[in-house]
């Protein structure tokens, strides 16, 4: 359904008027500028807003993004329109057709669709510029207060972040505006815009709130939406200078290979606890409910003798030494025939050997080493013995000539070998502390 506005006076609107030096700052940082674009009411304003403020300059870096879903029926319309809008705009466009993982929410699974397209296109120094409203803000602090959130989640959407690994960015320069400033706007250029049926559809919650709560909260306190967006700022504030201050002590507790040690928390009540966890884990970028964090924490605060392992979507914590580290996911063990001078480059290290006839295989179950003093060590009691965190156990390179482990990288050496140069490098990515 498309919506058409009708004529209106003129309106001066300070937060649909962007800051020059913005538009400048935003446009000299940025190899390309995007704008997600839905042709709903609120990314056509933003659209013809910054349109109408850039130069034709900048204008040649700008690129309209449109996500098709394919959940409506209307969908190639609607990708019609956006191209059209664009066209008439002279603004590029491009449109990427997206596939929704099955998830328990359909607007999570259409959302994180949406922000992978946005990664899939977006080169490291690209801005994508998001519609979200004043409003989005204060339905999105309602929504996590509904669900049990803490702190940084009554932030509610942050007016900028990074996107993806790189140095990507997602700003949302609307986030101040109301929806009444939207509209009016609209109508003030006599806007053409689209009108999707499912932001009706109140079994999605946010629709819920958005029309059966929102308006029932406002008629009673109709500062509202100002309060919770202020609010939301302040929190931000906040919270950063909170996390910069938790990142400056974990800075202190933490070892050289980014580990933990549980030593300076184990004493705190289990409520100061969590919260060391939860800085430490955010700080790189891994994000735990409440629950899953409690249950880590109960986890790794079990007996030393254990070996507990968490795995998520991207990572492992693990335990070492009484220290907690996040590590990649694991890897099979490459195995390979090693010429010599010819180094082999695995999934956490590389090892060459100056040799002919050797081999990297597997971890041997039973293998007793043979020592300078001509004695003997079990395998398990010398990686014991020599501190090997036990994710590297099966990755350290044991290489073999024939059927005889003659070498641990260079950890290990079988005494009547010893004319074997060695040469092995552990990858940062996977820790190696002893």
């Amino acid at each position: 359904m498309m919506t058409h506005s009708t004529a209106k006076p003129l309106i001066a609107l300070s937060p649909l008027r962007f800051n020059a030096e913005w538009i400048n700052s935003v446009f000299t940082r940025a190899n390309r500028v995007w704008i997600g674009f839905s042709g709903g009411v609120d990314s056509h304003v933003l659209l013809h807003a910054l349109v109408n403020q850039i130069s034709t300059a900048q204008k040649q870096k700008l690129t309209v993004l449109h996500v098709h879903h394919g959940l409506s029926a209307n969908a190639d319309d609607w990708l019609r329109h956006c191209e059209s809008i664009a066209e008439n705009l002279a603004v590029s466009f491009v449109a990427e057709r997206v596939q929704l993982d099955a998830q328990a929410s359909l607007e999570n699974a259409a959302r994180n669709a949406r922000y992978q397209a946005f990664q899939t296109v977006m080169a490291d120094q690209d801005v994508i510029l998001l519609a979200h409203h004043a409003g989005d803000q204060v339905e999105t602090v309602l929504f996590r207060l509904l669900r049990g959130t803490g702190g940084k989640g009554l932030i509610g959407i942050p007016q900028e972040r990074q996107l993806g690994d790189g140095h990507a960015r997602l700003i949302r320069p609307l986030l101040m505006a109301s929806k009444a400033d939207i509209e009016v706007y609209a109508k003030q250029h006599q806007l053409v815009w689209i009108e999707d049926e499912s932001n009706h559809d109140e079994r999605f919650s946010r629709n819920f709130l958005r029309h059966r709560v929102v308006p029932v909260l406002t008629a009673r306190f109709p500062a509202m939406e100002r309060n919770i967006v202020s609010s939301s700022q302040r929190m931000a504030t906040d919270y950063a200078m909170l996390s910069q201050f938790a990142q400056q002590q974990l800075a202190v507790w933490c070892n050289a290979f980014g580990g933990l040690d549980l030593s300076y928390i184990a004493n705190k009540p289990v409520d100061e606890r969590l919260f060391w966890w939860r800085h430490f884990l955010q700080a790189n970028g891994v994000s735990l409910t409440q629950a899953q964090l409690e249950s880590v924490e109960a986890m790794f605060s079990a007996a030393q003798d254990k070996q507990p392992e968490f795995v998520f979507s991207h990572g492992r914590i693990m335990r070492h030494q009484n220290a907690i580290y996040l590590l990649p996911p694991d890897e099979g063990v490459i195995l390979a025939t090693l010429m010599s001078g010819v180094r082999v480059t695995r999934s956490f290290d590389c090892i060459s050997v100056s040799g002919n006839g050797c081999a990297l295989k597997a971890r041997p179950q039973s293998e007793s080493l043979l020592m300078t003093n001509g004695k003997t060590r079990k395998l398990k009691k010398w990686l014991n013995d020599e501190v090997i965190p036990s994710w590297w156990r099966d990755h350290l390179p044991y290489v073999y000539q024939g059927d005889t482990l003659v070498a641990i990288g260079d950890l290990w050496c079988h005494p009547h070998y010893s004319h074997l140069n060695i040469q092995w490098q552990v990858s940062a990515i996977l820790p190696f502390p002893r």
